[in-house]
């Protein structure tokens, strides 16, 4: 390795680091790493708990980091394109909800996330949206619901993990409150980042008007379709991963069809990068 590929990485991951949300740890800091897996110049981003290793590539960057107990060996996801802006992204939204639960306390791993949406509410009120918030003390978890547009949205904590689930377009008297072309606008804000090419062919194993029209758009999320339910999952390893329901899958997709969808495994930095998505359809 020369001299220059080692002294670029630091340069472009302090542009990273520098998009990242501020740590209660402490300001992320940036040094050089000599990883074991490329020659390419790389660069640990820490704020002292959390390290995340990224190379730069021509083209992509990859990301790699510790997962309970495994040493970051190994890139773990590829961000096509350059931007810091994506990287950062891809940061919040996959590498620091995993490291957050690795580190969580076993004693009460869920208590951040139970906290997080307690005062998650000072930031609704600013935005003037009106929510509700309660906490299940059988079930130890907290709620905070609200509407955006057409859909009822939900956040809740998990009983034993550090981040949070989100659910689109609850149930109102029986009927999904969400709408297609609305969740669309919200969908890939829980995706990793689209890559220049991300075509792919629509095969017969996904049936139905929604169903292909959600999979014509997005394949990259990557998606499955699971019979009986005939519901859609997506995601993939790392990162959030979740299902999209319609009450008949096989009718034909309009914008204002009926959808209902849950996102699971939502970090906290992530969420609160994510707000303004959450609570405005024009954003």
């Amino acid at each position: 390795m020369t001299s220059t590929p080692a002294l670029s990485a630091p340069t472009a991951a302090h542009q990273v680091a520098a998009l990242l949300p501020e740590s209660p740890l402490g300001p992320w800091h940036v040094t050089a790493f000599r990883t074991g897996y490329t020659d390419a110049p790389a660069a640990q981003i820490t704020d002292g708990s959390r390290a995340v290793i990224a190379a730069f590539h021509k083209g992509h960057t990859t990301l790699a980091w510790e997962r309970r107990g495994e040493s970051a060996t190994y890139p773990l996801i590829a961000v096509p394109g350059a931007r810091p802006s994506d990287t950062a992204r891809e940061i919040l939204r996959s590498a620091l909800p995993d490291l957050d639960t690795a580190q969580a306390p076993a004693t009460d791993p869920a208590r951040a996330a139970r906290d997080f949406l307690d005062e998650l509410g000072g930031a609704f009120a600013a935005r003037r949206i009106a929510t509700t918030c309660w906490t299940t003390q059988l079930m130890n978890t907290t709620v905070r619901t609200w509407q955006r547009g057409p859909a009822l949205l939900l956040l809740e904590s998990s009983m034993a993990q550090p981040t949070l689930n989100l659910e689109y377009g609850g149930r109102e008297e029986g009927f999904y409150g969400g709408a297609l072309a609305d969740f669309e606008s919200l969908f890939p804000a829980f995706l990793p980042t689209r890559p220049r090419h991300s075509h792919r062919v629509l095969g017969n194993e996904i049936t139905g008007g929604i169903p292909r029209r959600l999979y014509s758009r997005f394949s990259y999320a990557p998606m499955r379709q699971y019979a009986p339910y005939d519901c859609l999952s997506f995601g993939r390893n790392v990162g959030p991963t979740g299902q999209i329901e319609t009450p008949d899958y096989r009718a034909r997709a309009r914008d204002n069809s009926p959808v209902h969808a849950y996102v699971d495994g939502l970090g906290l930095d992530f969420v609160r990068s994510i707000l303004d998505r959450l609570t405005d359809p024009a954003a």
